[in-house]
Formats: C-alpha cells, structure tokens, sequence
C-alpha cells in the first residue's frame, strides 16, 4: 500500500511540474509573440512621424518627389523606404540609411550639416529641422533591423517622358499642384557645317524661348512663354485626360493642349492692304492651335509619343491662310536613369501651302518650299533639371512656329542642322 501511494505521489508530482513548466513556456511564449507585434507597431508608429516631417520639409512638388527628384530621390510615401533605406549615397561613401546605425547614415549628416556633405544642408533653402524632428528621424533609424533592405514597389502611374515638350513636341506631362515649371530654349541661327571656327553655329547668334508654367490642379496647367522670333508671346492650357498606370488598367496618357500665338513685333505689313502696317493687337497677329498628345512607355526604356494637332491663322502675312493640320511623332529610348535619346518629326498632312516657315526655305514656282520640323538629340536629368541638347532643321521655337515647317531637307543636307538646346527646371513657391 506504502509503494502504490508514493508512486501515485510521483506521478501526480511529475505532472504537476510538467504542468507548471509547460505554463511558464507557453506565457513566456505568448510574451514574446505578444512582443514582436509591439515592435513592428512602434516602428511603424516611428515611420508615420518621419513621414510627416519628411512631407511638410521634403516631399513635396519641385523637391523630392516624382519622376525628376534630384539624384532620382522620391521621398514620397511609397518609395520613402525603398529610396533611402539600405541604398548608398550618390554623393559619398555611406548609405542614405544604414538600418539600427544613425551615425553612419548620410540622411542623418545632411540633416544636421555634419563636416564633409556635398551641397548644402537640408532641407536646401529652408530652415533646418527642429532638434526634436531630428530626434524623430535618429530613432526611426536605429528601429530598423541591421541588414534591412526595402523591396522596390511598383509605381502606380508610368511616366513616358519627364519632360513637358521633347524638342519641341508636346508630351502628356503636366505638373503636379505646388511647383511650377521654368524652361529656357535657344536654337541656333548659324548650321552645323560653319565648323570649329564658329563652334559649329553656336558663334551665330540664337532664337530664345523663355517659359513659365503654373498648375491649377494635378491635372491642368497654364503655361506663358515668349520667343524671340516676331516677338511672339504664347499662352496655353494643358489639360491631362488620361495617365497611363503601370498594371495596364490605362495603357495610355493623354492630354489636351491649346491656346494663342501673339506676335507683337512692330512693322509687321497688313497682309489685306500692305501699304499699311497691322496695329498691336489686330486679329491676323493671332494664331489659334490645338493639340492632343498621346503617349506610351512600351518598355521600361522606350517611350513612344504620337501628337496630332491643328493651327489657324498661322501666316501673320497672310490673309485667310488654310488650316495646317499635322501628325507629331516621337520617341525615346533611356540608356540610364540620367541619359536617353530622343526624336520627333512633325509631318504636315493638310495646309502646307501656305504656312510660314521661319528661317530662309527654298522658293519654287513662286512659293515657299516646306519641310516637315525634324529634331533629334540627347536626354539629361539631373538635379531636378531636364536638359535637351539637339539637332533641328526649325528655327522656330512656339507652337504655331514649329508646327509651320523646316527651312530645309534634313534627309539632303545634314550639315544644314542647327544646334538648340532646352532646360526645364520643376521649382517650389519660395511662399
């Protein structure tokens, strides 16, 4: 009887403790799963309030954000991590974030304009953060795992072109609400074939384009330029009607862009009686356009553009000209995320007879020879600016201009070409 209750003690003893120990690990457990969602929860807490910061100092129209950020550093909400977590520095040695080291990570050296950062401290030409913003940003760091590295997420839209025109073509961008956009354009008036001793044209002198544009809403900008040629002024709408989604859902972007050609130079002759000249603000000094831009990124590196457009009254000379109907097509192939070439050609299909050509074309028969407007160059973006340097066979520089033909054969005489160039600059309000 002795032997049977101790034994009947040891087991219950036995099961008591296995019971107690399996307890123990099971809460010891729960703790620890219980843990771990606690500080998934406090760095995604941490990522909320760096995105913040980052929003109100950085991630906004003209800065960091979209396809032309400088140093291709979109800051927005979905590439925040993918762009700076893991990812070296284009302007040294260090990662942008190097995960649980705040030390080593450049963000953190450009926050505080530690000795040794290229350029200036950011945010560039705004106050500094606040130490406590800082403080923000440092934790957030060193919440990240050592070795942590983003997947790259899938942008939502595809941006065929970064630029608002190629040479001269208007392409489907528009600008995102809170920038604005800068561009300056010269094309050269002296061709390629005047050689070294005239830096092949850029010795003869240029036609210049200067250009602001504002938009009133993502998808619709105003633009106001002014050539040189004729001192036109021009002014246009740009209004987005589709953008292209990279899962297929839209294959295209589209947009509408229309407005008016304006040439203010003095003596212009009154083309219904040229005994007299034509006032400031007659109507034949108008030139009415419209054009519908329509694009597609075929492959990551190859963007196509087809743009179809219609100009009256483009001949300031002439009195009750035709309709210039014509078919813009273009096309860009990107070497890297910084260099690309680029063509276009404007076919004219209806009106050619009488459109005013700029530059010195060919007469035959007693009538202006003309040449659809070709160009063809070099792609750069670089710090938030897009640069084009070309090659064209149009001196004109506005719509009505360009859409008005070439002076010459570019399949004859390739030497004839002028050297342009075109710089776009996305800016914030400083206000």
């Amino acid at each position: 009887m002795y032997g049977l209750t101790l034994r009947k003690f040891c087991l219950i003893f036995a099961a008591l403790s296995f019971s107690l120990a399996f307890t123990v690990n099971a809460r010891a457990g729960d703790e620890l799963v219980a843990a771990k969602p606690s500080i998934v929860a406090a760095q995604d807490n941490l990522q909320e309030k760096v995105q913040d910061i980052v929003d109100e100092q950085c991630a906004f129209a003209g800065c960091h954000t979209g396809a032309n950020a400088p140093q291709n550093l979109d800051l927005s909400e979905e590439m925040l991590l993918a762009n700076l977590v893991g990812v070296k520095s284009a302007e040294g040695p260090w990662l942008r974030v190097k995960p649980g080291d705040p030390a080593n990570s450049y963000l953190m050296r450009k926050l505080r304009g530690a000795p040794g950062i290229k350029g200036e401290r950011m945010p560039r030409g705004a106050k500094p953060l606040a130490p406590a913003e800082i403080a923000v940003i440092e934790a957030w760091i060193k919440s990240l795992p050592a070795g942590m590295k983003p997947e790259e997420p899938k942008l939502t839209y595809a941006t065929a072109f970064p630029g608002w025109t190629l040479a001269n073509l208007q392409t489907a961008e528009t600008l995102e609400k809170g920038a604005f956009l800068y561009r300056i354009t010269h094309k050269f008036n002296a061709p390629v074939r005047a050689g070294f001793d005239q830096l092949f044209g850029l010795d003869g002198g240029s036609s210049m384009l200067t250009q602001l544009a504002f938009p009133l809403s993502n998808a619709l900008s105003v633009t106001v330029e002014r050539s040189k040629v004729n001192a036109t002024f021009e002014i246009g709408a740009k209004w987005r009607l589709l953008r292209e989604k990279t899962d297929g859902s839209m294959p295209i972007s589209a947009a509408l862009y229309t407005g008016v050609d304006w040439a203010t130079i003095k003596g212009l002759p009154d083309p219904a009686n040229t005994s007299q000249t034509l006032s400031r603000t007659a109507g034949e000094r108008f030139a009415f356009f419209a054009q519908l831009p329509v694009s597609k990124q075929i492959a990551k590196r190859v963007s196509f553009l087809v743009t179809p457009g219609i100009l009256l009254n483009g001949n300031v000379r002439l009195d009750g000209e035709d309709p210039l109907v014509t078919l813009g097509v273009g096309g860009r192939i990107a070497m890297s995320q910084k260099y690309a070439f680029f063509a276009e050609i404007v076919p004219v299909l209806s009106g050619d007879q009488t459109a005013a050509t700029i530059g010195s074309p060919p007469i035959k028969n007693g009538q202006i020879t003309f040449f659809d407007t070709f160009a063809a160059g070099l792609e750069i973006k670089i710090g938030g600016h897009i640069f084009h340097l070309f090659v064209s066979n149009s001196a004109g520089n506005t719509t009505n201009q360009y859409m008005s033909g070439g002076d010459f054969d570019v399949a004859d005489d390739l030497g004839n070409l002028r050297l342009g160039f075109n710089i776009y600059r996305i800016l914030n309000y400083p206000f």
